[in-house]
């Protein structure tokens, strides 16, 4: 009995160790995690490649190979199959990633403790946080996770921050729902500078047969990133400071699935008669 008292002791007084020290360590600076692209055609493959480069943002504490801040990723994606068995059938290392990711008290791997790490969504997109998962699911495992897998985004909370929130865009609102591509194109205002029924310019390029014009990549590029490429005759700035308005909500609002569903309606313009 004494034994086990020595013991359970000694673990905690570890645990709150670990803890201690990692918020004592100097704080690595905080930069934005890159943009992730969410074509419905990307592959898991590519979404891991993606996902490793946001994958930095989180090596500032967790490493593979090394267990120093935090846990040690190595073969993280046997390891995810494994713990999510033991929730049972019907959870997969896809649901223990994410949850990992937008809960991170819900599995504690000792000796760290509890509170270590913040909740990923205030900081990811949930484009962001699907890259990560497949890119955790490639390390010592095979990525399966799709730019599709919204389910599990939702069923986590992982939605209530992203990328806004990450630049300081202050709390997000609620994610208001969207029934349909043509109604997120008039309910954020896009219809006010682009016209799409005709080739005719607004304030913004005409956006009736930019699917010929556009790769789908370079339409999700030119929604989040709009100044990286400027269309002959149009000035930088007006687009992005237009969505990245408080007032207008775009970036706040739009989820993975309604990105996927603008750029495909956007794709399908072609310039031809119905």
């Amino acid at each position: 009995m004494k034994n086990f008292i020595f013991t359970a002791f000694l673990t905690v007084i570890v645990s709150v160790a670990y803890t201690a020290i990692a918020f004592l360590l100097p704080q690595q600076p905080e930069y934005p995690a890159p943009e992730v692209e969410l074509g419905s055609s990307i592959s898991p493959e590519k979404l891991a490649e993606a996902g490793a480069q946001v994958f930095e943002k989180c090596s500032q504490c967790h490493k593979v190979g090394e267990a120093t801040r935090a846990p040690d990723l190595s073969g993280m994606g046997m390891k995810a199959v494994s713990r999510a068995e033991e929730r049972g059938p019907d959870f997969t290392d896809v649901d223990y990633l994410i949850e990992s990711i937008c809960d991170p008290n819900a599995y504690i791997v000792e000796p760290f403790g509890r509170g270590g790490m913040t909740a990923m969504q205030s900081q990811l997109s949930g484009g962001q946080i699907l890259a990560v998962t497949a890119y955790l699911q490639s390390l010592g495992g095979e990525a399966t996770v799709t730019a599709k897998d919204i389910k599990p985004l939702e069923r986590f909370g992982c939605l209530t921050g992203g990328s806004a929130a990450a630049a300081g865009g202050g709390e997000k609102k609620a994610a208001a729902p969207v029934s349909s591509a043509e109604d997120i194109y008039n309910n954020f205002g896009c219809a006010s500078c682009h016209s799409i029924a005709d080739d005719s310019k607004k304030s913004g390029p005409s956006l009736y047969d930019i699917g010929k014009r556009l790769t789908k990549g370079e339409i999700y590029e030119s929604i989040l990133s709009p100044d990286k490429v400027i269309a002959k005759g149009y000035s930088a700035g007006l687009m992005q400071k237009s969505l990245a308005d408080p007032s207008n909500g775009f970036y706040d609002q739009m989820t993975p699935a309604d990105y996927q569903a603008l750029v495909d309606w956007l794709a399908a313009h072609k310039g031809e008669e119905e």
